[in-house]
């Protein structure tokens, strides 16, 4: 009997409803007699046992584990597995036969060809299947049903393909090394086998025109006759986007994902995701039609340049432009697997990229006016897919080119065009008058000589709609396109250079956000010019001699101006800069973490991400005894603002409050640092917490997962002669592959155990410990499994009670702990010898307290790695059914700020005394317990104290979801997901690393009490199959 139901999303779908009536059919055959079974639905998770009723409407409300298709815990035996260890047969199980997942892939990608399409209305009936597609998908029928070789079960001629090209692109082969494997692998196999002889190449559909389909000029160069080979105008290589779309809907693995932002989103106060966004809820004001059904995407737009070579001596420049879509959650946003390559170009291309962009532009205006008929997985049904860019992400160049608005000059703020306010200092532009966005009164305003010399009586500059700005470009006349095209602007046409292509989008001019500044860049920027200064390196500072006199010939803060008192002027050391000692002490403290030259006194090949780190973690810890106090505030306040604007979640009301904070820091900055110091990424802080308001959190909208990719494609260039070639080959084999992938999984994780076993772990045996362990460990170890575990928390409850009842209340706890393993072990054993049904191997395990301990520095927990660091262990418990868990031995540093000498806190941030421990008897927690800390050599205070500081890995999300009930009522639950590698773990109760009230102000995390909405449905429990059934008829 076909279980594949249990994969199907739409939970009133005859075939849904169908296989619970079988699996409760299944239920009481095995079970004959039982009023209680274990439910197998997501919630209860086969751990709670429900009556047969309540089970069905569970499965109907929840839907049931996806990977439980062989139902053991209800009576179904497996064929390589005794009835004592069955139940421990859920940890890993083989899935589908490959060919069968092959099958699937297949299915997905040809709906058309599928007869088992629900159609509910004529118009849901697809478009006839043409007549090239349609040997594609026979061609593909026959690969996937056709044996490698005569007798070849493991493989077909499809799965095989797959998988031999998985390699080529996991390992980077060339296709000379491909073509050269697969005929040795030809000929290892029997002689009548069905494998290809070589590579396949593409086939070149124009290959033969000579002129351009769009507007019919000449593709090529006009050269000698004599020439044999065509030199193109242009070249670029166009990736279509509509397909890569329709594939997000047609894929099992996606279709659900896609109505992520609508329909399991929760909407409150804080900002998680795009959707949360000003601009997003006011593109769906503005365009209701389009925001009326869920699955119409939402893209952003990205592009950047690279050396494809890698070496800075050649100087080639290609120019990939990204799509990706928003519509996912934020587990997926973003990610490789979800970016979309849809321009490949060969050079910079200046402001002329809207020529690149053109097929782009009008794929997406034909994906907004019309749509394309795409095929719904999940629920079975065509519908009409549109789409459309939400804004694009740049770094500041590329922000010129796809804006129109040059970021060079007087006028170089993209949001302040020319309202801004710069001027000529030390040679170059810089931009001041960060008090306009002061209030009204603010006393700075009044002040003259500790800011530029001038009072500031104007207001912020005012924001331009985009109508405003499309109205303005109709009127102005621009060169045509190309770099030979050289006119001086024109002194009405500002900083605009050309109207941008993407203003061709109906909806462009509507949008509240249409370009982002990126974070990333402007960090790195802040960063290097900050900490160039105040160290006064050679080369980075903009403490120059020309910055000096700049400030003579302002007439203002006369303790800065050049000291003549010889024959010759110099430039003293700046109160804001580090004496040569301090800077020496400075650089030996990060030494040990960044690129440093401690001799040179300055940093070598730092990259964004380094500085991302610099910025937020060292430089608060290691400036505060180094520089005046004045100096220090502003810098850390600085600091504080990147690590709250980088977080991965934003509440509003602290975006507003960071919207302060940066107008303050760069105030302050103005009565410190010379007018040379503001740049225009200094400058552009001013706008980042508007931003923020506008787009959600910034990890959706910076560079560095482009970074990421480009850094990919560069691994990529085989053919170091024609770079992009070699590119958009291996993009298009990997995102094929890709989509394959989602299906040849062969390994599943079942989630059918105590919520104490770790089910998934990976140990680095080269960091295996030998360690000592007495009877007391074990038993400390044993009874905090046991407080920790939610199945046995009534038995907890339980003897809880009996001890109250017998021994003083301050005795209590210490009794609860002496004797509840031996009680608990006594309870099993009668439940065992009764038959009874809540009797289960795993408690057994448990109570019995049998266990052999094996310790690593390092372990692997679902794909997170988990460090111990000098007496900090992590110790796997083995149980005698196989059975492992993993815990933290761990030494807890006394955090009480009642006991001197314990913690301080200076500036915000939060210190411990490594040589003041306590609950030294309790050394344990689980490893989901873990949260990831850093500790820091605190140089303020001294070589005993460490700088503790809180981390959020890259790839754990906290999102509490919207779980959707058919009955339509709306529950918030915090779900774990696999997919997500959600972190659950709670907040300790204690001290032992960092308490609430103490804890460092930045990147913390939010927790949200939120409860599920029960509602007991009385009779209708009984008839919930036929009640699922009417609902799905009316």
């Amino acid at each position: 009997m076909s279980r594949r139901w249990i994969q199907n999303p739409n939970r009133c779908s005859d075939e849904y409803l169908d296989g619970i009536e079988d699996f409760i059919e299944f239920a009481r055959r095995h079970n004959p007699g039982a009023t209680r079974i274990r439910c197998p639905c997501r919630r209860c998770n086969n751990t709670l046992w429900e009556t047969i009723e309540n089970v069905g409407f569970h499965l109907v409300r929840n839907g049931m584990i996806e990977t439980y298709s062989i139902w053991n815990l209800h009576g179904e035996q497996l064929d390589h597995a005794s009835s004592s260890n069955a139940t421990r047969m859920d940890s890993v199980e083989p899935i589908v036969d490959p060919n069968d997942q092959v099958m699937d892939i297949i299915e997905d990608v040809f709906p058309f060809a599928s007869t088992n399409i629900n159609h509910e209305r004529e118009d849901d009936v697809p478009t006839p299947i043409d007549s090239a597609e349609f040997e594609q998908y026979e061609k593909l029928l026959k690969n996937a049903n056709q044996e490698l070789y005569p007798g070849c079960e493991s493989f077909s001629v499809l799965t095989a393909i797959v998988e031999l090209m998985h390699g080529k692109i996991k390992y980077r082969m060339s296709n000379l090394c491909f073509d050269y494997f697969l005929g040795v692998f030809k000929r290892m196999l029997p002689t009548d086998n069905c494998l290809p002889k070589d590579h396949k190449h593409a086939q070149k559909e124009h290959e033969t025109l000579d002129t351009c389909l769009i507007c019919n000029e000449s593709r090529f160069k006009m050269t000698s006759q004599n020439r044999t080979t065509k030199i193109p105008q242009k070249v670029m290589r166009y990736l279509p986007l509509k397909p890569r779309l329709q594939r997000l809907y047609m894929s099992t693995h996606t279709a659900t994902d896609m109505r992520w932002h609508k329909e399991k989103r929760v909407d409150d106060d804080v900002m998680r995701h795009p959707a949360d966004g000003e601009a997003w809820k006011e593109f769906d004001r503005t365009f209701p039609e389009f925001a009326a059904d869920p699955r119409n995407v939402r893209l952003g737009l990205a592009t950047d340049g690279f050396n494809p070579y890698g070496v800075l001596n050649q100087h080639h420049s290609t120019w990939p432009i990204f799509v990706f879509p928003y519509n996912l959650p934020p587990w997926k946003c973003m990610k490789k697997e979800y970016m979309m390559m849809t321009v490949l170009i060969t050079e910079d291309p200046g402001r002329s990229i809207d020529v690149y962009l053109r097929p782009l532009v009008d794929e997406l205006k034909d994906l907004w006016t019309n749509g394309v008929r795409t095929y719904d997985k999940s629920t079975g049904k065509m519908f009409t897919l549109r789409a459309a860019v939400m804004w694009t992400v740049n770094d500041f160049p590329a922000y010129a080119m796809v804006s129109g608005w040059s970021t060079k000059g007087y006028m170089a703020c993209p949001v302040c065009k020319e309202d801004v306010t710069s001027g000529w200092h030390a040679g170059k532009v810089c931009y001041l008058g960060h008090r306009r966005w002061l209030p009204w009164d603010h006393e700075w305003r009044e002040k003259d000589k500790e800011f530029d010399g001038n009072t500031e009586r104007r207001l912020r500059p005012r924001e331009w709609s985009g109508d405003e700005i499309l109205e303005q470009l109709n009127r102005l006349d621009f060169a045509p396109f190309g770099k030979t095209v050289s006119r001086t602007r024109p002194s009405t046409h500002m900083n605009w250079t050309h109207k941008p292509m993407l203003f061709e989008l109906p909806y462009w001019s509507k949008l509240k956000l249409r370009h982002n500044l990126d974070v990333m860049h402007v960090e790195k920027n802040v960063f290097d010019t900050l900490v160039g200064t105040i160290l006064d390196i050679e080369g980075k500072t903009k403490d120059t001699i020309k910055a000096r006199l700049d400030l003579e010939r302002m007439g203002i803060r006369r303790g800065l101006w050049m000291n003549r008192d010889s024959d010759k002027a110099r430039r003293d050391l700046a109160f804001f800069s580090m004496k040569p000692n301090d800077k020496k002490e400075f650089l030996k403290f990060v030494s040990s973490k960044v690129c440093v030259n401690v001799d040179g006194g300055k940093f070598t090949g730092l990259k964004s991400h380094d500085c991302h780190v610099f910025m937020q973690r060292l430089l608060p810890v290691g400036i505060r005894h180094l520089l005046p106090e004045d100096v220090v505030k502003p810098i850390m306040l600085l600091s504080r603002f990147f690590s709250q604007l980088t977080a991965k979640t934003l509440r509003k009301t602290d975006i507003l409050q960071l919207r302060h904070d940066i107008v303050q820091v760069l105030c302050k900055f103005e009565m410190i640092f010379p007018p040379a110091f503001f740049t225009s990424m200094m400058h552009v802080m001013v706008h980042l917490p508007e931003e923020a308001l506008l787009a959600g959190p910034v990890n959706y909208r910076w560079m560095y997962p482009i970074e990421r990719l480009l850094g990919e494609l560069k691994k990529s260039v085989r053919n170091r002669a024609k770079p992009e070639g070699s590119i958009i080959e291996a993009w298009v084999q990997y995102e094929s592959l890709t989509f394959c992938g989602m299906y040849l999984k062969m390994w599943r994780r079942l989630s059918i155990v105590l919520s104490v076993i770790t089910t998934e772990r990976t140990a680095l045996w080269r960091s295996w410990t030998r360690e000592s362990f007495s009877r007391n460990d074990m038993e400390v170890a044993h009874w905090f499994v046991l407080n920790n575990c939610d199945e046995i928390m009534a038995y907890l409850d339980e003897h809880e009670e009996m001890m109250k009842r017998e021994h003083p209340s301050h005795l209590v706890a210490q009794k609860q702990r002496e004797l509840f393993p031996q009680w608990f072990l006594e309870s099993v054993n009668k439940l065992k010898s009764s038959n009874s049904p809540t009797y289960s191997d795993e408690l057994y395990n448990l109570a019995f307290g049998r266990f052999a301990l094996n310790c690593f520095r390092v372990v692997i927990l679902t794909a997170l790695n988990f460090w111990g660091l000098h007496e900090m262990t992590s110790c796997v418990r083995k149980t005698a059914v196989s059975m492992s868990q993993v815990e933290a031995k761990c030494r807890w540093f006394d955090s009480n700020p009642n006991r001197p000498g314990s913690v301080k806190i200076d500036h915000g941030l939060l210190s411990v005394n490594i040589n003041r421990t306590w609950y030294d008897d309790d050394p344990y927690i689980l490893a989901n317990m873990a949260t990831q800390i850093v500790y820091l050599d605190d140089p303020k205070a001294g070589s005993s104290w460490k700088v503790v500081q809180k981390m959020d890995h890259r790839n754990v999300y906290a999102i509490p979801e919207l779980d959707l009930t058919d009955n339509d009522v709306d529950n918030v639950a915090d779900q774990r997901l696999e997919s997500s590698m959600e972190n659950d773990a709670e907040t300790l109760r204690d001290t032992h690393v960092i308490q609430e009230p103490f804890q460092i102000q930045g990147v913390s995390s939010i927790e949200i009490p939120i409860q599920s909405i029960t509602i007991d449905l009385g009779i209708f429990q009984d008839s919930m199959l036929q009640w699922a059934r009417a609902a799905k008829m009316m």
